[in-house]
């Protein structure tokens, strides 16, 4: 079902429409689907517009965290979009060539990812690369041009700033996610940890109340919520409460929506 969104100024309308409708054009596609706030916005998107011949896939690798997984695995599942997970490292590649290992491991995962287009007969690759990508990533964003992988995103001229603000309008619980890039490796597994229960705290809370806006501050759990909506939230605080201080929150608030 295609969600629309209200709130957004006319610029920020044009490039959502922009953006389904070189979506639509595509066909069908699978979308490198890390379970990011990129990624899960550009999955949300294609399966509004192509339906259930948008499929995500996640390639592992040695950067990837294993917990990152299961919060890509949850938010596959609220898309509603079919979910592969695969190891590029096992595919055949000629370690002899003179490229940097870099480079390899890249040729590697694109080929990859073209065959799982190919054996599922869908005819794109896509991933979340986006306007602030193109200075950022050098050459793995340029070897991902030359391999043919499309970036819906980059070509509506989205920034990451935007993208956050669509992925909130539409409540994917994972929009304020932080990127998995810039946590130190020490810090991976807490991280991963802390992700997760903010990912099922905001998905709890938007269970219950699909409507109402939620925003997580460290320890602190706010929703925004219409008049019906705090009735609802009102009646349950007690076991609302209970449920979050077992996810780490300390206190929850509700707040009208203006």
């Amino acid at each position: 079902m295609r969600i629309k969104i209200s709130s957004m100024d006319k610029r920020l309308e044009k490039k959502l429409s922009s953006l389904r409708e070189r979506i639509r054009r595509l066909d069908s596609a699978v979308v490198a689907f890390s379970g990011g706030v990129d990624s899960s916005f550009l999955m949300r998107i294609c399966r509004e517009e192509l339906g259930e011949k948008a499929v995500a896939v996640t390639a592992l690798s040695d950067n990837y965290p294993r917990s990152e997984l299961s919060v890509a695995r949850r938010v596959a599942k609220i898309i509603g979009v079919k979910h592969v997970v695969f190891d590029p490292s096992k595919s055949a590649i000629d370690t002899r060539a003179s490229r940097s290992a870099n480079m390899i491991r890249n040729s590697n995962l694109y080929s990859s990812m073209k065959c799982v287009a190919m054996r599922m007969k869908l005819k794109h690759v896509l991933d979340g690369s986006h306007q602030d990508d193109a200075d950022e990533r050098g050459r793995s964003f340029l070897e991902a041009r030359r391999a043919g992988v499309r970036s819906p995103l980059l070509e509506s001229n989205l920034s990451k700033a935007e993208i956050r603000l669509l992925a909130r309008e539409l409540r994917l619980p994972n929009w304020d996610k932080p990127p998995s890039s810039s946590i130190k490796p020490g810090k991976a597994a807490k991280a991963g940890k802390d992700a997760e229960k903010r990912f099922e705290a905001r998905a709890y809370l938007l269970a219950l109340c699909p409507r109402a806006c939620v925003r997580l501050r460290g320890k602190n759990a706010y929703i925004i919520a219409g008049k019906c909506g705090m009735v609802a939230l009102a009646r349950r605080i007690t076991s609302i409460r209970k449920r979050l201080k077992s996810l780490g929150f300390s206190e929850v608030f509700l707040k009208p929506a203006e």
